[in-house]
């Protein structure tokens, strides 16, 4: 048997179970719950863009909050160094120095500077393997005896 306390906690929590099961989220809520996800599917039907630009930048563009910075007065301007004399450290690394790339006249003279060392190669082994050698015998080596 159940006492009388128990019957009426458990009244209590019964109650509060079905008040909380019948009430619903503020219409400010449902309102800008919308908007996130009408925001996240046009930017997602816009996937290729959002790998090569910020996405804040993105929204902001969109909902035209952003500026364009056009160029600064003149006092400004002068009054920045040489961006050639300011000796910077590049992020990428040391410029490196190219290979100029070779006119088909220079491809050509090389290709035929191999072809005739080619040539003189294959002629130096026809004659070394002409001269018939004597297979040398391998070196003897004394026997070790014990002291």
């Amino acid at each position: 048997m159940v006492a009388p306390r128990q019957k009426d906690l458990l009244r209590r929590m019964r109650r509060s179970c079905r008040k909380s099961a019948k009430m619903k989220a503020p219409t400010f809520s449902r309102r800008l719950t919308l908007f996130a996800s009408l925001i996240a599917l046009a930017d997602v039907s816009s996937g290729a863009a959002w790998a090569q630009q910020n996405p804040l930048r993105m929204l902001t563009d969109k909902l035209n909050w952003t500026t364009e910075a056009g160029d600064g007065p003149d006092f400004v301007s002068q009054s920045r160094p040489d961006p050639g004399t300011m000796g910077f450290s590049p992020l990428t690394g040391e410029e490196k120095k190219r290979v100029p790339v070779k006119t088909p006249d220079q491809v050509k003279a090389d290709m035929d500077r191999l072809v005739k060392a080619r040539g003189a190669a294959d002629a130096k082994a026809k004659g070394l393997n002409a001269v018939k050698a004597d297979p040398v015998a391998p070196n003897k080596v004394a026997p070790i005896k014990d002291e």
